[in-house]
This record gives structure tokens, C-alpha cells and sequence, in this order.
């Protein structure tokens, strides 16, 4: 996520609407509150000791010098089973997406509009289990793909102003050019979702908005995907997607140290300069950057101030699934690949177990405790919005 904290004036009003009335309806259940700010600083706490495990490893790849033969083994995998398969999920849920947006512009009923809510789910899953490998060309350095989709919050007024004007002429090309505020994952979920329900019906307007929104999103999203896996290593579909926007086409030529980047990432090439032990480091770095952002930043920022605003995923209330799924995409990246039980023997993780088996030990179970504790944060079956919002004082 690539969080901005530039509010717009209606997203005051309507938060301090929406803390009045909870302020009238909450239950002042000390014991409910205090439990709450528990299991918040367990998660914290938690993703905090993640991180700095992560930063061990780091030292370790440092200290121990390992051969680029070992260094490119572990790339190699990391690339081709975690980062490449992950973005291709991304690009092809995305797809999938456009599709039904597609459907609900035929049809612009309750069932459609579910339908395209739910292809936004299943994206959104995936994105957030790409956070651990936020570098290359999704990093600001490189095509800023990660803000481009995943700026929060959103600048409401701006989004008001374009469907006040029946969203006129917003395609998806001049939408892929809007500021970052007003594009990517969040708008489109604000169209789709409000109180963590798809919403029984939308306006031409929004229908305009959300389909060129989610053309924007299929850009970047088949953009990752053909940075990191190459052109020819693509669907039809998602290379047909790429080749779309000329806009696009021309940020990539723009930037040739961003192009296969898997390939020089495991070779250490481009900007890596040879470096091996730099290009190894990237995944326990990556991996402690996430779970520093998670901790910090998602959690317990939102929660401590007490501003329901800050809270990422706010209209679906999907908030905990993605934080929980931002620490599965540290556990991917540490084991070698996607949803494994145990992990592999090229892993980052038999790397480590080979040098330091205790700090192995504490870095899969500190997944595990993240994960655990997050979810605990929802007691009651709510979602984090909630949470803050019920103990905003």
C-alpha cells in the first residue's frame, strides 16, 4: 500500500458524521475496549518482531557471503514460484474484473454489480500478497506501480467532482493518467462496496467512472506482470492487455533496467550490478518492509488516533484479510513459494536454517503468530473499521 494522508474536506465531514452517530450508539464496554487495544498491540508487537527477524536475515546474507551459485539458485526459485506466478494471478484476476465490469455495463442490476464486486475481491487478494516484493518496477524508482493502484486515502472530492459531470468523457486512458487518489484498487472498491457489502445498485455515472477505473488497474496490473516475466511469458490475454495504452507501452520502453526483471534479478544484473548478496537481500528486505507497514502503518497508526480515514479497505471492510495477507506474502517469499506447508530445499529459508537453524525456527513462527494475531484483532466478527471506529474517542 502507498498511503497518502491528503483528506479532502467531505472525507472530514463524512468521518465525523459517521463518529457521531457511532459516539451515540457505542457500547462504552471498558472490558470490549480494552480487549480490543490488547489484541492491537499483540498484532504490532508481532509484526514489529517479524520485521526485525527479517532484518537478521538480511545481516546473515551479508555476513556469510553466499556463492552467486547458491545466491542465483534461491533467486531463480523465488522469482519463478513466488513473484512471477503471483503477478500472474494479479494480471489474470484483473482480467477478470474488466470482464465483469463489462457484464454489469450490459447489465446494470444487483447481480452484476455482486458479480464485479467479487472479481474485485479476488484481485485484490492477490495484490496483497505481492507487498513482500515491492521493489523493481512496482517501487516509485521504477513505473510506481504500487501507488499508482494502492494510494490510500482516497481524495473523495475529486472523485464527486468527476461523477457530478456524469464522469464525461473519462476513458480509460486519460483515467490511467489521473493522480494516484483517484484510480487503482480504492476507487474502484469505493464504487463497488459500502459497509462491507457489494452495494445493490450504481449510477450511470459511477458505472463510467468504475469501468475506466478498472481499465487503468488492468494497465498496471499486466504492467507488473510483464516487467517481471517478460513479454513472452504472458498470456495472450494479459500481453493484449499490456499492449493496449500507448501510455503504458511507453512508461516500459522508458525504462529498460525495469524490463525482465525477474531474469536480472537472478543473474544480478541491471542495477544490481553484480552484486549477488544485494539481489538476495531483497527478498528478507522486502519481506521486513511489509511487516513494518503492516504493524505500523495499517494497524496501529488508524487505531491509535483514532481516525476510521486511515483505514485501508475501509467501504469492504476487507482490512484484516489483507493485512493477514500481506504476512502470507512474507511466508511465500521466506518458503520458496505459493501456500506451502513446509518449505523448499532452494528456499531463503533452508538458507538460513543451514546457518542459523534457531533463527529459522523464530522467523516460521512468527508467521504463523502474526497471522493468528491479526485475525484476533476482528473479535466479534468485526472488521478493523469497525474496531477503530468503535474505540475513536
Amino acid at each position: 500500500m502507498k498511503k497518502y494522508l491528503k483528506k479532502s474536506g467531505l472525507l472530514a465531514t463524512a468521518v465525523a458524521l459517521l463518529l457521531s452517530v457511532a459516539s451515540c450508539e457505542k457500547d462504552h464496554n471498558t472490558i470490549n475496549e480494552n480487549t480490543d487495544a490488547v489484541n492491537v498491540d499483540a498484532a504490532v508487537a508481532a509484526c514489529s518482531e517479524l520485521e526485525a527477524l527479517c532484518k537478521q536475515v538480511s545481516t546473515l546474507i551479508s555476513e556469510t557471503a553466499p556463492t552467486d551459485a547458491q545466491c542465483n539458485i534461491i533467486l531463480s526459485e523465488y522469482v519463478d514460484d513466488v513473484v512471477v506466478p503471483t503477478y500472474r494471478l494479479l494480471a489474470e484476476a484483473a482480467l477478470d474484473f474488466r470482464d465483469a465490469v463489462n457484464a454489469l455495463k450490459t447489465s446494470n442490476d444487483a447481480v452484476h454489480l455482486k458479480a464485479a464486486a467479487d472479481a474485485w475481491m479476488v484481485a485484490r487478494i492477490y495484490w496483497e500478497e505481492s507487498e513482500a516484493f515491492l521493489f523493481g518496477p512496482v517501487g516509485e524508482d521504477a513505473f510506481d506501480i504500487d501507488a499508482h493502484i494502492d494510494s490510500w486515502p482516497l481524495e473523495i472530492n475529486d472523485i464527486l467532482g468527476v461523477l457530478a459531470n456524469d464522469a464525461s468523457g473519462l476513458t480509460g486512458q486519460s483515467a490511467w493518467l489521473l493522480d494516484a487518489e483517484v484510480i487503482g484498487f480504492h476507487t474502484t472498491e469505493y464504487l463497488l462496496f459500502r459497509e462491507g457489502q457489494a452495494r445493490g445498485s450504481i449510477t450511470d455515472a459511477e458505472l463510467k467512472y468504475l469501468s475506466a477505473a478498472t481499465e487503468a488497474l488492468v494497465w498496471d496490473c499486466s504492467l507488473a506482470c510483464v516487467a517481471w516475466a517478460g513479454e513472452n511469458n504472458v498470456s495472450i490475454g494479459v500481453k493484449n492487455a499490456f499492449n493496449e495504452n500507448p501510455d503504458v507501452k511507453e512508461l516500459f520502453n522508458d525504462r529498460p533496467n525495469f524490463q525482465n526483471f525477474g531474469d536480472k534479478l537472478k543473474n544480478a544484473t541491471g542495477n544490481y550490478a553484480g552484486s549477488f548478496v544485494a539481489a538476495m537481500s531483497e527478498i528478507s528486505d522486502g519481506a521486513a518492509d511489509i511487516a513494518s507497514e503492516v504493524g505500523t502503518t495499517k494497524i496501529e497508526s488508524p487505531f491509535v488516533n483514532g481516525l476510521v480515514e486511515e483505514v485501508e479497505s475501509w467501504y469492504s471492510w476487507h482490512s484484516l484479510e489483507d493485512y493477514q495477507n500481506n504476512i502470507k506474502s512474507i511466508k511465500n517469499a521466506y518458503y520458496g513459494g505459493r501456500n506451502l506447508s513446509t518449505p523448499t530445499t532452494n528456499s531463503l529459508s533452508a538458507f538460513v536454517k543451514a546457518k542459523n537453524s534457531q533463527l529459522d525456527s523464530q522467523i516460521k513462527a512468527k508467521i504463523t503468530d502474526c497471522i493468528t494475531k491479526i485475525a484476533a484483532i476482528g473479535t466479534g466478527g468485526r472488521s478493523f473499521y469497525e474496531v477503530v471506529r468503535d474505540n475513536a474517542k
